[in-house]
């Protein structure tokens, strides 16, 4: 599978540069989806978007943070790295 991290993707990581220990899961968490998405441990999930028919998201590991991702045949765009209340937004006029 190949991964294509977008412009607002490497943003949001931006955000967390001083908390070495959330980036470290945040990579760890791409690892885990990279080799086996369907892993419980990432609470897989569609959302149901109009403009978007394939998009989805994944926990990032023992946080609140979620991954938002567009999955097209074997490409995943990775989007965004936010909290919920910010992934709320993000899927609300989706």
């Amino acid at each position: 599978m190949q991964v294509k991290y977008l412009r607002s993707y490497i943003s949001s990581l931006k955000a967390f540069k001083r908390d070495k220990s959330l980036l470290v899961k945040i990579k760890e968490t791409e690892n885990i989806f990279i080799e086996d998405h369907q892993n419980k441990r990432l609470h897989y999930k569609k959302i149901t978007c109009k403009h978007d028919k394939n998009r989805y998201s994944i926990r990032v590991i023992n946080t609140q943070y979620r991954i938002l991702f567009s999955k097209h045949e074997d490409t995943v765009e990775f989007k965004c790295v936010c909290k919920h209340d910010e992934y709320q937004i993000h899927n609300k006029n989706c």
